[in-house]
């Protein structure tokens, strides 16, 4: 994934997914160099919810660090790739013909549960 990026959760689940099928199950593990953050939200993911690609926070001793790009567009909440690489694995081993709004609910179902879905 291309880093400071402006998108939805819906054009990363979809590029994730298509990852999965052009490149295979492997392709999903190599993930450590980006986040996905977003403003926050009380409500579920939604496809359309922005987000931003950008590299993983840092640390200091008193706090995280997030990335310029985070501040320029003032989102903070983190979804790390790896969770979403996860639930599309999980799903897509279960069903290999999801759609992009069941792994929508697969991710939503893991935010809240924090259990992978099963189909």
């Amino acid at each position: 994934m291309e880093l400071n990026t402006v998108c939805t959760i819906g054009d990363v689940i979809r590029a994730r997914r298509d990852a999965y099928f052009q490149e295979g199950p492997d392709s999903l593990s190599q993930s450590a160099d980006w986040f996905i953050y977003t403003r926050g939200t009380k409500d579920e993911y939604r496809l359309d919810t922005p987000c931003i690609l950008a590299a993983p926070p840092g640390y200091d001793d008193q706090r995280e660090l997030f990335p310029d790009f985070c501040d320029e567009h003032r989102m903070y909440s983190e979804l790390m790739p790896e969770i979403l690489e996860d639930v599309i694995l999980s799903a897509l081993e279960q069903k290999r013909d999801a759609t992009k709004e069941e792994l929508l609910h697969a991710l939503n179902y893991y935010a809240d549960m924090d259990a992978f879905f099963q189909f």
